[in-house]
């Protein structure tokens, strides 16, 4: 089975051609920067980041003769972006079937900003078989754009679940450094937190157009000690750090269901997450993690459930529903349904 994936910079990506490979497929790989993932027949670049309509257009061209030339019985875009829409147009025009995962603010935030948006993300969705995502709140957003329910549906990236080790007092933060992670909204919590809770550190992962500026606000707060920039990390040191880390915290803005938050979920590291649908698909505050509430810190709140047996409610909801042996070969499934229809 000749598979296309078409892809960016994230651990996901890298993570799922692993995957793959280790079901027997090698992929040939689309991204918009050399990334070196897994084994795949080939990696090709293409970029459509560029506000040059001529830069545009030359890479479309290149972009048709790499699919000419690779021949792919499927291709399985993985975020609804600018070079989606293009890939989906292509295999539109060639009659290849296109699956398309979205990822969670490709669907539920860009296609709000102004209608250039809305309509580069409607016409790939349009164009796609059959179209994934990882939470409810996701199929919802998109039956708004294009209400065809048969296209859509609810399956996990899929994780290796993460055997639990003894915990540290170490709150652990693992998304990137841009706006809509609120990882400054973190650091404001964790600065409020130590008064009481001197003896537990923060540790940063990642990276991101605001790096710089939060290891300045921490300096400006004085906590520089008790917060550590540990930058991009690999798959064993964050395996690593959710093994040691007793609280996960993430509260973006909008999200579809993180693997970051299941991989934490499946190590027994008590989760704290955003006021948002998604979040409420799995977690009840209280039980099993806590959601973030306006005018309280959910560190405080976490700290006091880290009494509770919610270890074990965490690894098994995740190991039920999210393990990626089984994902992988449901993907794999409907790769060999789009072929044969």
């Amino acid at each position: 089975m000749k598979v296309f994936i078409a892809g960016s910079k994230s651990i996901h990506v890298s993570s799922f051609i692993e995957a793959l490979n280790n079901k027997g497929i090698i992929p040939t790989l689309l991204a918009e920067e050399s990334l070196n993932y897994g084994k795949v027949n080939g990696e090709f670049i293409a970029r459509f980041r560029s506000k040059n309509p001529f830069s545009i257009l030359i890479n479309y061209w290149k972009l048709k003769r790499i699919i000419r030339k690779t021949k792919p019985a499927v291709v399985h875009i993985h975020q609804a972006n600018r070079m989606a829409y293009f890939v989906s147009k292509i295999c539109a025009h060639k009659n290849i079937p296109c699956i398309l995962t979205a990822w969670g603010s490709d669907v539920l935030i860009v296609p709000q900003k102004n209608k250039f948006y809305r309509f580069l993300v409607k016409k790939t969705l349009q164009r796609s078989k059959i179209i994934t995502a990882d939470s409810k709140s996701m199929v919802t957003a998109m039956m708004q754009l294009v209400p065809l329910k048969e296209k859509y549906k609810l399956l996990q990236y899929g994780i290796d679940l993460i055997e639990s080790k003894p915990k540290e007092k170490i709150i652990y933060s693992n998304r990137l450094h841009n706006p809509l992670y609120r990882i400054d909204v973190i650091i404001d919590y964790f600065k409020a937190f130590q008064a009481t809770f001197s003896d537990w550190k923060l540790v940063i992962a990642g990276v991101g157009s605001e790096t710089e500026n939060l290891k300045k606000m921490v300096k400006s707060l004085a906590i520089e000690e008790k917060v550590r920039f540990i930058g991009w990390v690999d798959k064993e040191l964050n395996t690593e750090m959710y093994q040691k880390s007793s609280i996960y915290i993430s509260i973006p803005e909008s999200d579809g269901t993180s693997v970051s938050l299941l991989e934490a979920m499946s190590a027994e590291c008590l989760p704290i997450v955003p006021d948002i649908d998604v979040s409420k698909e799995w977690i009840l505050d209280g039980k099993n993690g806590v959601i973030e509430k306006d005018g309280e810190n959910p560190l405080i709140e976490a700290v006091e459930l880290l009494k509770d047996d919610f270890g074990e409610i965490n690894k098994s909801l995740v190991k039920s529903t999210a393990e990626r042996g089984k994902c992988t070969e449901r993907f794999i499934e409907l790769y060999q349904q789009v072929i044969t229809e």
